[in-house]
């Protein structure tokens, strides 16, 4: 059965507390930990809140930025990420869960996005990098036992945005400790959603939920942008996909405590198509 699970965040302006309380009225009955690397919470306190407020935590998302770069040309920073990653296994398991969320590349500093052929070609440039990194981490994952989710991103990282090729590198890992970590948004800023679903589906270990206009990576609450989540949820339904769906959606408490007293819920559960498979 798929289930509806929400980021828990640690160390920003946000009430943690009253953050997990509206997204559990939404239907949410786990959580991916989340933290401001600046100021992060130790393990035990962060899964005693997240344990006390109905929501476990199913997996970390893993730290990520300009300067953390698992396809990079340098093998010795590649390295540096696979340690980097052994470190985020180690939290993963004190805070009670084996999943762990690997951006496959660096944004660029300032966000910004490159153009479809440039992203392209540098993409094209980094696919041996990034199967030397998962070799390694596949390593780390079976003496850990943790599972490694992959990440496709938007076209503002230097490997990343093609889905389908992205999960095709997951595959050839070979590894049950690395798996897709597919990204609903980011997929429809750069390709046709559902189709990707299904191409990405056999590797496919987690869910990213969240809408946009397609310009611009918003995270906003699905039916809120422009994906047509009757098409996405069809092709759950068909592919018996039995993944969680992470609503990475960062609206203001009082904002969602207001959706899920309009019954907001109910939506969500159609769009992740809750409920079986």
């Amino acid at each position: 059965m798929r289930t509806l699970s929400t980021t828990v965040p640690f160390g920003f302006d946000f009430d943690t507390v009253r953050w997990v309380e509206a997204y559990r009225a939404l239907g949410c009955v786990s959580g991916q930990f989340y933290r401001n690397p600046a100021n992060p919470p130790s393990p035990r306190e962060a899964r005693r809140v997240a344990e006390s407020l109905g929501v476990p935590f199913d997996s970390i998302h893993g730290v990520f930025g300009p300067d953390i770069d698992p396809s990079s040309p340098d093998g010795a920073h590649r390295a540096r990420c696979v340690e980097i990653y052994e470190d985020e296994a180690r939290l993963a398991l004190d805070l009670g869960c084996s999943g762990v969320v690997v951006h496959p590349s660096a944004y660029t500093p300032d966000y910004s996005f490159y153009d479809k052929d440039e992203a392209d070609r540098l993409q094209s440039a980094r696919w041996g990098f990034l199967d030397d990194f998962l070799r390694r981490l596949a390593e780390v994952g079976a003496r850990r036992g943790t599972v490694f989710l992959i990440e496709n991103l938007p076209r503002n990282a230097a490997l990343g945005h093609d889905p389908t090729a992205l999960a095709e590198r997951v595959g050839a890992a070979g590894s049950e400790w690395i798996r897709m970590c597919f990204d609903a948004g980011h997929a429809h800023l750069t390709a046709d959603l559902a189709a990707e679903l299904r191409r990405c589906a056999p590797v496919i270990g987690y869910l990213h939920v969240h809408d946009n206009d397609r310009i611009a990576d918003q995270h906003l609450m699905p039916s809120d942008g422009s994906i047509d989540w009757r098409a996405f949820s069809a092709a759950l339904r068909e592919l018996a996909l039995d993944a969680v769906c992470m609503l990475e959606v960062f609206y203001d408490e009082e904002r969602l405590e207001s959706l899920a007293r309009a019954g907001f819920g109910r939506v969500l559960s159609e769009c992740c198509a809750l409920g079986g498979l």
